[in-house]
């Protein structure tokens, strides 16, 4: 009895659920048939009479559909899935996304300048321009045609935490007392004008507090180019940038190890210009070469006269130091050479550098040189003849914990003029420790920095600071 009362129960619920599930598969292989003309829908809609003036162009399809399941029904199945986007709108939408990729492709490809250790990953690597910029625009904005925008942002918070009573601002020190500075708020806007033009356009935004600013007053314009990139052995650029000299300086302020440069890369390396420059890779050479403004004026001018030109080549003998977090053995070394004739000095500078990189650890050394001379005799005043003016910094960092936290040390040496005993003869020993949330886009950096005057009095000018970085 109770078997009995189990098997009506049983077939109770199978026929409930019977109908449903058929409705379900109905309605799963209805759907396909609204998406695309083929399939058995496409079939039943092809035995309907149709007018007479369609029966020639539906022969093909009719004798289709009749033939035996197996193959016809997978071509018919296969074909106007492929014609489901029209033909105009695949392309545009590849040509879209190849034209995204080309200004970043073509400008891996030639990368003269400097292949830093400081890079953040993947997407990093293959948006790497030529020049290294503050800001790697990403984030797109306009795609019509082969017109490209795309936009990203720096922003670097900075809390100075212990100063020393003599540091200032206008001497090269990071802070005048204790408290909060917003480093650098930058927006940067690159694209396309054309497949082969590209062009990069970066802000500063300032206050108009001279001495917080570094003598320069409010927002100004930080780079402003267009570029030829049809070939990644020959490249021109037209506009202000960074010349190409010193690789602490070409390096972008979001990618640095310690939060700030050396003291020497500041009084001894070229500022941005104004110019026009040739660059390119040649397999494992890179180079740059332009010729500049001797001044460091932008929309006003060359207004002191004199020009300036600028060299600068570099050799990845094991490949250049381009991962975040090193895994194999890469060496990359770097020379330039500035000649500038300016308005009442000729002036000649010279950089050596090395990168390099293995096993979690990152190492960056450098050598800067300087020597002027004044183009009118000096009245017997030493200090105002010739002036040779050198530094040399080494830096090194290790990665201690996954690819989130790293320490660092640099050790600098600064000499600003052989002929002259002054308090310019100085060592600053710097060490830090920086956390990144997500790699350089966010990312909290610590620092202390001892400044040591070896000539003259002692300055009290040592200071303990922080930083958070947020990147896009």
């Amino acid at each position: 009895m109770a078997r009995a009362a189990y098997l009506l129960a049983a077939s109770v619920c199978l026929a409930l659920a019977f109908p449903a599930a058929a409705q379900t598969k109905e309605r799963k292989d209805d759907e396909p048939v609204q998406s695309r003309s083929g399939g058995r829908g496409g079939a039943a809609r092809r035995s309907a009479p149709r007018p007479a003036a369609a029966d020639s162009a539906q022969a093909a399809p009719a004798a289709a559909a009749a033939a035996p399941a197996s193959q016809p029904a997978k071509k018919s199945e296969t074909a106007p899935a492929k014609k489901a986007a029209p033909p105009s709108d695949s392309k545009t939408a590849t040509g879209a996304a190849k034209s995204s990729d080309e200004p970043k492709a073509s400008a891996a490809a030639a990368h003269p300048s400097n292949s830093s250790p400081d890079d953040d990953d993947d997407a990093d690597r293959s948006a790497r321009r030529s020049w290294r910029q503050d800001i790697s625009a990403r984030v797109p904005l306009v795609r019509r045609g082969s017109f490209r925008l795309y936009m990203g942002g720096l922003i670097q918070t900075q809390a100075a935490i212990w100063v020393g009573n003599d540091s200032a601002l206008q001497d090269g020190d990071f802070a005048d007392t204790e408290g909060f500075r917003v480093r650098r708020a930058r927006l940067g806007f690159s694209g396309q004008l054309l497949p082969d033009v590209k062009f990069y356009l970066a802000l500063d935004l300032k206050d108009a507090v001279t001495a917080a600013t570094g003598g320069s007053v409010g927002s100004e314009i930080l780079d402003a180019t267009v570029s030829w990139n049809r070939f990644s052995f020959l490249q021109i650029a037209a506009g202000v940038d960074r010349m190409p000299f010193s690789g602490y300086a070409l390096r972008s302020s979001g990618r640095l190890t310690l939060i700030d440069r050396p003291f020497m890369v500041n009084v001894i390396s070229p500022n941005r210009r104004v110019g026009v420059r040739v660059y390119g890779q040649l397999g494992d050479l890179g180079y740059a070469a332009g010729v500049y403004n001797g001044t460091d004026g932008i929309t006003s001018g060359n207004r002191l006269a004199g020009l300036a030109g600028a060299i600068r080549l570099k050799y990845d003998l094991l490949g250049a130091p381009r991962e975040f977090v090193p895994t194999k053995l890469r060496i990359q070394v770097a020379a330039a050479y500035v000649y500038e004739n300016g308005q009442s000095t000729t002036s000649h500078r010279a950089a050596f550098n090395l990168a390099a990189q293995a096993f979690r650890t990152r190492l960056f050394g450098e050598f800067l040189w300087r020597r002027s001379t004044p183009d009118a005799e000096p009245g017997g005043d030493p200090d105002a003849g010739d002036a040779t003016t050198w530094g040399v910094a080494g830096q090194l960092s290790v990665f201690v914990w996954s690819e989130h936290v790293e320490v660092a040390g640099r050790y600098e040496y600064f000499r600003d003029n052989n002929a002259v005993l002054t308090a310019g003869r100085q060592q600053l020993i710097s060490g830090g420790v920086n956390v990144y949330l997500c790699r350089n886009r966010f990312k909290l950096q610590g620092m202390y920095m001892r400044r040591d005057e070896l000539e003259g009095a002692e300055i009290k000018n040592d200071i303990v600071f922080a930083q958070l970085q947020a990147m896009f």
